[in-house]
């Protein structure tokens, strides 16, 4: 099953838009190019902004809320389960949002090879297998996070400001940073100040696709030293210079969807 096809397409929400909840008929892999967007499953809600990827399985009753300035999505969707198409089904659940931008690198470069277009991509295609691979690197484990704890990091990545410290995290969470810090490499296996990292980079990188600021003034409104700085790391994380992620957002017909 591993060399299941799947197809690259892509989609946009105009503003505001809400879709109530409802269930695809297969896996659907989301990466965030433009805007954001808040999806409720049962009692939770995630948030996805520029560079979030989101894993649906089949059969999973959802609900979207698109930000002020709609969404615009790069999709791969199979009529598989994630399970099907990895080593190990106990790797994969059913729902989940991930904030890293190295994990949209490979999809990104698969965009960018395949020109964005709608097509049918082999499920062993090295940038496939390689997202995947990513996706469902985490080793299982038998307990979530506590509650607390997803709110915290909701809340961190929710209201991101370039002055945000670990301290003002941990101070708002109500326990010490040694200890916070400790919970989040146990539960998401990533240094907090490596999150807060991947948080400013994320925003950043929704600033450049609202093309609204040269890349210069994006680089430092969002904490970066200078544009080079942010040049390297925008590089480090997704495999692309700031200013080619404008220009193959440039390049992608993204397709409008009804709500």
């Amino acid at each position: 099953m591993a060399a299941a096809s799947l197809q690259l397409d892509t989609r946009s929400y105009r503003r505001d838009a809400y879709q109530g909840p409802h269930q695809d008929g297969g896996l659907q892999i989301s990466l965030v190019m433009r805007g954001a967007l808040a999806e409720t499953v049962g009692r939770a809600t995630k948030h996805g902004a520029v560079l979030s990827v989101v894993v649906k399985d089949p059969g999973v009753v959802h609900a979207d809320l698109f930000g002020p300035e709609g969404a615009d999505i790069l999709r791969l969707s199979t009529r598989h389960s994630l399970g099907d198409l990895i080593d190990d089904p106990a790797r994969a659940t059913p729902w989940t949002w991930v904030h890293d931008p190295r994990i949209a690198a490979p999809f990104l470069r698969l965009a960018r090879r395949l020109a964005g277009v709608s097509c049918t991509v082999a499920g062993d295609d090295p940038e496939v297998t390689d997202l995947l691979a990513m996706l469902t690197a985490r080793p299982a484990r038998p307990t979530s996070p506590p509650e607390w704890l997803v709110r915290t990091m909701d809340a961190m990545r929710e209201e991101w400001h370039p002055s945000l410290t670990v301290a003002d995290v941990a101070r708002r969470a109500g326990v010490h940073p040694v200890y916070l810090a400790r919970c989040v490499r146990r539960w998401y296996d990533v240094g907090l100040g490596e999150e807060l990292r991947h948080i400013r980079l994320t925003a950043a990188a929704g600033a450049l696709a609202a093309g609204r600021e040269t890349v210069s003034r994006v680089a430092h409104r969002n904490g970066f030293a200078d544009e080079p700085h942010f040049c390297r790391e925008f590089s480090r994380s997704t495999g692309m210079t700031p200013g080619r992620f404008r220009r193959l957002l440039g390049t992608l017909e993204f397709r409008s969807t009804r709500v």
